[in-house]
């Protein structure tokens, strides 16, 4: 059943966005290939792509041996040294673009889409660099303060399985630079899940006219007002949750300062442990900048507070924290992109070789996404409530990559490689929930798909 339902539509979505002929037309668009040369830009990308080594343990010769033995390309390693050059980064960063513009078209969940036509969640993950990248990429603070510093920007949307956003920056761009840069990508009707970072007046405000949603933990530093425009009382809040023994409240305020923004403020109690561990951190941050910590401030230490302007008809209260933390998802792409992929894994190599490198193994990571996508997509077509495992799926991956390469290439045919060494390969890879726990997808649509 999986393969009459997906071959077709993986074989499309390889020959589109991995055919030989559309990578060589972007390798000459940007300048990476300027005549008819030995060295065709889809034997480059295909060799970084499918490089068995992470970074680190790959040579000049290692790759210009591939090239060799699959593309009968002979090229010295100082030939190929000068391929990495600013034309190089161009054309991949083009390439990742052109991935990213051709969306997976799966057939998404109509109960979730009675709500939100997507659910975002965007993070940033950082790893460091040899010390020989800290001028492109410097460091900051006490992280990689010597070494050079590495930011991945990276949004996907759960509905979908699709990336919107993937981008390689320095720390000069940091989390709030980037929400406002790229408030053009907010569409009408999405729900968009942040961390604190992300979180601006200028962001929400964005959110809010585009006619989308926001759910977020509430920065600390913010102003929080009543409907009548008088500042919260925090101590007042704190008795009312001692004299009615409630565990969580929902009301509605107005934040910020400048410009006022309605929505919906829940609070919930923590437990005293996690309390005391906020307030321990509170302090050593405060004495650390040498200031002292208010009153207000160890009160707000007491609650999780989250902000969002999603209706209480959709979101109820005690729903909104187990909702808010299918954020963590996102974790654990970065998780499987570190650990089985290694690609924070990096030696002093030419920068743009670094670069390169870095993303074709993300192009890599994509072609196996699009993989993850039609499972994920045939398991719930069955069973709404589950779906595959992250982690099994991409550990597993690992296994068949140099057949996939046979598909790529043509060499395999795409129902001979899913019948016979992909799906025996995948089995067993359903998400399974820890005890006492469920997983996100029984969270999606726990809370968010009407009952």
């Amino acid at each position: 059943m999986f393969i009459n339902k997906h071959a077709g539509q993986l074989r499309s979505s390889i020959e589109e966005n991995f055919s030989q002929e559309m990578i060589n037309q972007l390798a000459r668009e940007t300048g990476f290939v300027k005549r008819s040369r030995k060295l065709l830009g889809a034997d480059f990308v295909n060799t970084l792509m499918f490089s068995f080594c992470n970074q680190a343990n790959t040579s000049l010769p290692d790759i210009a041996a591939d090239l060799s033995q699959q593309f009968a390309v002979d090229i010295s390693k100082e030939g190929l040294h000068k391929k990495f050059s600013a034309q190089g980064v161009k054309f991949l960063k083009e390439l990742v673009k052109a991935q990213l513009s051709q969306q997976f078209s799966l057939q998404s969940d109509t109960q979730l889409n009675q709500h939100f036509t997507s659910i975002n969640i965007k993070d940033s993950s950082k790893f460091s660099l040899p010390s020989t990248y800290s001028g492109d990429y410097p460091g900051f603070g006490n992280f990689s303060k010597t070494n050079g510093l590495m930011n991945l920007q990276y949004e996907y949307d759960l509905v979908s399985g699709n990336w919107m956003a993937l981008e390689l920056t320095t720390v000069k761009t940091n989390d709030q630079q980037d929400s406002k840069q790229n408030i053009s990508s907010i569409s009408k009707g999405g729900l968009y899940i942040r961390d604190l970072g992300y979180i601006t007046p200028t962001f929400l405000k964005a959110v809010i006219e585009k006619e989308a949603s926001f759910l977020n933990r509430m920065p600390a530093q913010i102003n929080v007002y009543t409907l009548e425009k008088k500042p919260i009382d925090w101590q007042k809040l704190a008795r009312k949750f001692n004299k009615t023994g409630v565990g969580a409240l929902d009301m509605d305020v107005l934040i910020y300062q400048k410009e006022l923004l309605e929505c919906r403020l829940v609070m919930e109690r923590v437990t005293g442990d996690e309390y005391r561990k906020r307030l321990r951190r509170a302090e050593q941050s405060a004495k650390k900048h040498g200031v002292g910590l208010s009153k207000e401030h160890k009160l707000r230490c007491r609650y999780n507070t989250f902000i969002t302007n999603v209706g209480r008809e959709i979101l109820p209260l005690e729903k909104i924290r187990k909702t808010y933390y299918l954020r963590w998802q996102i974790e654990l792409v970065f998780k499987t992109w570190k650990s089985f992929f290694e690609i924070n894994k990096l030696k002093k190599v030419k920068k743009e070789r670094m670069e390169c490198q870095l993303l074709a193994k993300l192009l890599w990571i994509l072609l196996n996404w699009r993989l993850f996508q039609s499972c994920n997509s045939y398991v719930q077509g069955q069973t709404p409530e589950r779906g595959v495992s992250l982690l099994k799926f991409f550990k597993r991956c690992l296994g068949f990559s140099n057949t996939l390469r046979l598909v790529v290439l043509n060499k395999l045919a795409i129902t001979k490689w899913l019948t016979q060494i992909f799906l025996p390969l995948i089995d067993n890879t359903a998400c399974e929930a820890p005890a006492g726990k469920q997983t996100h997808y029984q969270i999606l649509h726990s809370c968010l798909c009407l009952s």
